[in-house]
């Protein structure tokens, strides 16, 4: 089982929606847990190419969460955005 920390721009992002989509970003998070890597488990997965550390994305309908997988079971969810915002700072990932 991973431990899922999320950082707190992603937290100040979270609390901006509305309950019902902050409720499917935490559970698609909490899925995390089991699976981070691409290939496993549910959830749209991709590593992201270029990064200095393992960098990954996950789509959460119109949402991205980027997130990295540290030492010690740990994932870190480093930034909670709307897809086209996704887009428009990281271009097609």
């Amino acid at each position: 089982m991973w431990n899922v920390l999320v950082e707190e721009n992603a937290m100040k992002f979270l609390d901006s929606l509305d309950k019902r989509r902050r409720e499917n970003i935490k559970e698609a998070l909490r899925l995390l847990k089991t699976s981070p890597y691409p290939g496993q488990g549910s959830g749209d997965k991709k590593e992201i190419k270029g990064a200095s550390k393992s960098a990954y994305r996950m789509r959460i309908g119109d949402y991205r969460a980027f997130y990295v997988i540290e030492e010690n079971k740990i994932i870190k969810v480093t930034e909670i955005m709307t897809a086209e915002a996704a887009h428009k700072k990281y271009g097609q990932i």
